[in-house]
């Protein structure tokens, strides 16, 4: 009997109690619409802002990856941007490249097509405005927080604290 129950336990997967972080999740789940648009790496359209700078991520969209048959390498990608700025990702399609072969790790990328439309439209995320403290909830946040050399996440907690402190009304 001791026999079948370690067989059951071993079929059984353990439970880790650990959270996974959302990336982790969400990249499983994307990967396989990403992959039908000839993406292998989900990576390119997830961290486009990271692989190729903010100010082209602003105004471009990686729309598909397109290889040769049979190749992983001489592939096409397909750039949508609005049309005001076609011109200047095509005189920068050589870096745009170079920038996608450096995230692959190998070149991959040997072309780019630029395809002129509409972009989706992206959120904005307005910063909250910092009102000054009166001296009441000044003391009251150095006194949760601590005195002396403030450690990233205490200086962290301690701007999130002014934000709350000087707009009372925004969390009724």
């Amino acid at each position: 009997m001791a026999a079948a129950k370690q067989s059951k336990d071993q079929i059984t997967p353990k439970r880790r109690r650990r959270t996974t972080s959302v990336s982790r999740v969400a990249s499983s789940l994307v990967s396989k619409a990403v992959r039908a648009k000839g993406f292998a790496e989900a990576e390119i359209v997830t961290r486009w802002g990271r692989i190729v700078g903010a100010d082209l991520a602003k105004a471009t969209v990686p729309i598909k990856l397109q290889f040769p048959r049979g190749r992983r390498d001489g592939a096409t990608l397909h750039v949508k941007t609005v049309s005001a700025f076609a011109p200047v990702l095509q005189q920068r399609a050589d870096h745009v490249i170079e920038l996608v072969n450096r995230f692959l790790g190998y070149a991959a990328v040997s072309r780019l097509q630029v395809t002129q439309g509409p972009l989706p439209i992206a959120t904005v995320r307005k910063d909250i405005e910092k009102k000054p403290l009166n001296r009441h909830q000044q003391d009251e946040l150095n006194s949760l927080v601590g005195g002396g050399e403030l450690s990233p996440l205490r200086e962290a907690v301690k701007s999130l604290g002014e934000r709350v402190l000087s707009n009372p009304d925004k969390g009724k």
